[in-house]
């Protein structure tokens, strides 16, 4: 019986990997593509490994032991498709750390505030958007000019957008670091989804990826 709850913690260890592979290549502490090659092996080689350990070290008859093997396979194949988020998911909430670093989600929500008050107002310095413009906002975004940013945030974003969020009389913010990344600022709290991670309440990290 203490053999059995000793090997209980090793039931966790892949989807703990997996979770940490794509949340870490996320956040940038693993280089490209090796995140996604870590989650890949924690999902389907280490679930048999583990599960292949447990039933040695489970000192019984062979048909106990092979029973205890499929016990522990199953059990961590129900660990991760209930308990770990789709890998989308993961890299996304690593993401939003990484950029929850390098930006302060109190600033931009409220130089996203004040762009809000000056669009409603007609005062906004906004700039011409190019016909061939490749972000991923809506066709009737404006582009905020670099001048209506504060100091510590001019330069540091490819574009800046604001635009309607339908069905809604609110404006959405969009500080884009590329064509198809950056931060939104809008009324949300705790989203959590393949492409968008709150980094603090009203504020997305996003990251889209073209078909």
């Amino acid at each position: 019986m203490k053999r059995v709850l000793l090997c209980l913690p090793l039931l966790v260890v892949a989807p703990l990997a997996c979770f940490l592979g794509n949340y870490l290549g996320g956040a940038g502490v693993l280089p490209a593509g090796f995140g996604f090659l870590a989650s890949a092996v924690a999902m389907f080689i280490l679930p048999w490994v583990i599960a292949g350990l447990c039933s040695i070290l489970i000192k019984t008859k062979a048909p106990i032991r092979v029973l205890f093997f499929m016990v522990a396979l199953v059990a961590q194949g129900v660990l991760l498709f209930t308990v770990v988020p789709p890998g989308a998911t993961c890299e996304m909430m690593g993401i939003a750390h990484r950029l929850r670093g390098e930006f302060s989600p109190d600033e931009l929500r409220t130089c996203a505030d004040n762009l809000r008050q000056k669009f409603r107002d007609g005062a906004l310095a906004v700039s011409a958007r190019s016909k061939n413009d490749d972000f991923i906002v809506d066709t009737s975004a404006v582009v905020v000019s670099d001048s209506e940013l504060p100091g510590s945030l001019r330069g540091r974003f490819q574009r800046v957008f604001i635009q309607k969020v339908p069905f809604s009389d609110e404006e959405q913010v969009v500080f884009a670091l590329g064509p198809e990344r950056g931060i939104i600022c809008d009324g949300r709290k705790d989203v959590r989804e393949f492409f968008v991670c709150s980094m603090a309440d009203g504020v997305e990290a996003y990251r889209y990826q073209r078909l």
